[in-house]
């Protein structure tokens, strides 16, 4: 049994959860932001200048503190008492089910297959438990465009935890809040065709380029420097430089946020579609000091991102597994912030919104 896998899955879990109740009509966004009567944000974002906003923020996000405790005390301790008998994925559920309050989502939903995941003991049985997780989002979407853009997401992600688990919780919680899925999987698809082939990469909603640290010149200049050495060992050693630990990192968290980001906006429907403003668009509009609303979107976005990306941090710093598995740390770090970010962004939109009455 992977604990590395289990403490992943759970961390997904309790965000799908919460992803959930704020995708529902009239949801449950656990970002505040609060403000004084008469000084409210819109009337502080048209006022010149760059100060910072005059609020009051609440974020309730706790990633699973209570699912996560319980979780590593049912785990089989490592070191000596690692010889003892093992709890499969499901027994394992079973159990955390049993000392939590609260329904597990995603892991009650496709239990028999975050229970394969939990359970894979080598690269043949994990890959199977993925795909099977690709295979559900597949039921899921409605139509053949959606369903052929599933089909090429699971070429470019591949078997890989890190990248798979966020890709499911989000489409797990958009179905679970009762939200057209159709869109979602090609805004995720041309997105990271956008991030891997475009120079100025992918565009998030506050208009950051997140672009592949591998261009196609790069790797022009890799192939170039081993002809021109004339040796197979160079060559090796060109490409080994440009697909270093660095870069594998890199590409985790870059893969994962495009995936959560594209998700969320085309779900949300924050950005332009089909010749539809989306409300990024409708809000800024109707703005007339632009410059501050990006800066204080993004701001607010980072300060949720920072929190959830160290809650997670924390709540795992004490796992000898997780700890030496720093992709998959990476990953869940990585998921969690991107989430905390967009319910940010969302609750900074419904507010401004609200208060142009649009």
């Amino acid at each position: 049994m992977s604990t590395t896998n289990a403490i992943a899955a759970v961390i997904h879990d309790q965000l799908g959860q919460v992803l959930t109740k704020a995708f529902k009509p009239g949801g449950e966004n656990p970002f505040k932001i609060n403000t004084k009567p008469n000084d409210g944000l819109l009337k502080q974002l048209q006022e010149p200048g760059d100060a910072a906003p005059r609020v009051s923020l609440g974020f309730a996000l706790d990633i699973g503190s209570s699912a996560l405790a319980a979780l590593l005390d049912i785990l089989p301790a490592s070191g000596p008492l690692g010889a003892l008998p093992k709890l499969d994925g499901l027994q394992l559920l079973d159990k955390l089910r049993g000392v939590l309050q609260s329904p597990l989502g995603l892991l009650e939903r496709q239990r028999d297959l975050i229970a394969n995941l939990i359970s894979a003991h080598n690269p043949k049985a994990l890959g199977d438990a993925l795909s099977d997780l690709f295979k559900r989002i597949l039921e899921d979407v409605p139509g053949p465009d959606s369903q052929n853009s599933v089909i090429k997401l699971h070429a470019f992600i591949g078997n890989d935890v890190g990248t798979t688990l966020p890709l499911a919780t989000v489409m797990d919680a958009f179905k679970q809040a009762g939200q057209e899925l159709a869109g979602i999987p090609e805004s995720i698809e041309q997105a990271l065709l956008n991030y891997f082939f475009k120079g100025d990469g992918y565009q998030t909603l506050d208009g950051e380029g997140v672009v592949s640290p591998v261009q196609l010149a790069d790797l022009g200049k890799a192939v170039a420097g081993a002809v021109e050495a004339g040796s197979a060992v160079a060559g090796v050693q060109s490409f080994k430089g440009l697909f270093s630990k660095t870069n594998a990192d890199r590409y985790l968290r870059d893969t994962i946020r495009v995936i959560v980001e594209s998700a969320y906006d085309a779900g949300r429907g924050l950005t332009d579609r089909g010749g539809k403003p989306g409300v990024y668009s409708v809000v800024t509009a109707k703005l007339q000091n632009q410059p501050k609303f990006v800066s204080w979107f993004r701001g607010f976005s980072s300060m949720a991102e920072s929190v959830a990306m160290r809650a997670v941090e924390v709540g795992t710093q004490g796992v000898s597994e997780f700890q030496t598995n720093p992709l998959i740390a990476a990953a869940a770090g990585t998921f969690a912030g991107t989430v905390a970010r967009k319910l940010a962004q969302d609750s900074f939109l419904v507010l401004v919104r609200e208060e142009l009455h649009v």
